[in-house]
């Protein structure tokens, strides 16, 4: 069987490192390794480059983000002529790179190969509410297409109840890589009470501004920052530390790390704080439960049902965009350490049971060999 594999995966410098583009390297290193007796994958590098995202405009981003676009879904187009794949998986983020995916998918119907749309983002339930140009763009998309594939539960509920066929859920895999990263690291370092992390994009919508003002009526914690920041991001966030001491020295910008760096601050920390306003399947929710770091989340995207709130729960969940609910989480959990060693051995143990590369693998496996089949089996 052979899968045309439309995603960004690139490892270059130059290729932007976001979340479509981790899943889709973790997904080619496991094939390389172990695969290959499975499947035969084609793949298809769709990756931004960093020079087309940080142009200084917003219609040049789009239009150099057109132009990097353009060469891969000729050449996908092309393989789809010569190789004739029996499925083309294609990755995506939505917005106007949906345009780019009813190329594809139009391409293939054409020439009778299956597709599946893979929707590597969590806003769905919020477009469909919209009904803006974006849904009406994305509907085309999934009802031309043979398999929309979500990666959380309310995504699947959406869809389904807006009439969409073969809805498929598929969690996002912890890669072979960073599985082995933790356990090189672990048992390296102790956990530093009170000391608090966040790891991620610096922005707004990550809920910074609600993270300092919840965390800083807590006494005597470290909150570590890791991740690229703007300097203006930086100086509202310490105007709002200043608001509750004048001394600020528990806020700490860390910046960007490498990744085997980003491992020891989980493994250094006493509770992971992720207060974001948007989620799909966060991977650094992912790596901080592998690594046993109790945490703290706001409830949107895929993160209750992988913190588990409402059966053995992992963490603790809460609404996004409040400070209190944010203070009440982190205060909860901070000195309760019954809890938070609780929380550590049910993380790990879920992530090895349900978010593992093989068992992933499975599952995307038996996505691409069912749509080879004449009826499509849930």
């Amino acid at each position: 069987m052979k899968v045309l594999f439309c995603s960004p995966y690139s490892d270059a410098p130059d290729a932007i490192k976001g979340g479509i583009n981790t899943w889709g390297r973790y997904i080619v290193d496991y094939y390389e390794k172990f695969g290959k007796n499975q499947v035969e994958l084609i793949p298809v590098s769709f990756d931004r480059s960093v020079f087309a995202a940080t142009s200084k405009t917003l219609i040049r981003q789009v239009f150099n983000g057109c132009h990097d676009q353009m060469e891969p879904v000729h050449r996908a187009i092309c393989l789809m002529d010569s190789e004739k794949p029996s499925v083309v998986h294609i990755c995506t983020s939505g917005g106007l790179g949906s345009i780019r995916d009813l190329l594809l998918v139009r391409a293939a119907k054409k020439r009778g190969i299956k597709s599946v749309v893979h929707l590597h983002f969590g806003r769905i339930p919020t477009l469909a509410q919209q009904r803006n140009w974006e849904w009406r763009l994305l509907s085309k998309v999934l009802h031309m297409c043979d398999v929309p594939v979500v990666m959380n539960r309310p995504s699947e509920k959406t869809l389904n109840e807006n009439g969409f066929k073969n809805v498929t859920y598929l969690p996002n895999p912890l890669g072979l890589s960073i599985m082995n990263v933790i356990q090189q690291t672990e048992n390296k370092y102790e956990r530093i009470p009170r000391r608090l992390l966040y790891c991620g994009h610096v922005l707004k919508t990550k809920g910074m501004m609600e993270l300092v003002e919840g965390c800083g009526r807590i006494p005597d914690i470290e909150l570590r920052i890791v991740g690229k920041y703007l300097p203006e991001i930086k100086e509202e966030m310490q105007i709002l530390a200043k608001k509750a001491s004048d001394d600020i020295s528990w806020l700490n910008f860390v910046g960007e790390v490498s990744h085997e760096d980003v491992i020891r601050e989980f493994f250094q920390a006493d509770i992971f704080v992720f207060p974001s306003y948007s989620e799909g399947f966060p991977n650094v929710v992912l790596e901080a439960m592998a690594c046993g770091c109790p945490i703290v989340s706001s409830n949107v995207g895929a993160i209750p049902e992988m913190l588990d709130v409402e059966g053995d729960p992992c963490g603790i969940c809460f609404e996004p965009k409040n400070s209190n609910d944010v203070y009440n989480a982190v205060s909860l959990l901070i000195d309760n350490e019954k809890l938070k060693h609780t929380f550590a051995i049910r993380s790990k143990s879920r992530v090895n049971i349900m978010y593992a590369m093989p068992k992933v693998w499975e599952q995307l496996i038996n996505i691409w060999k069912n749509e080879c089949d004449t009826t499509f089996k849930k």
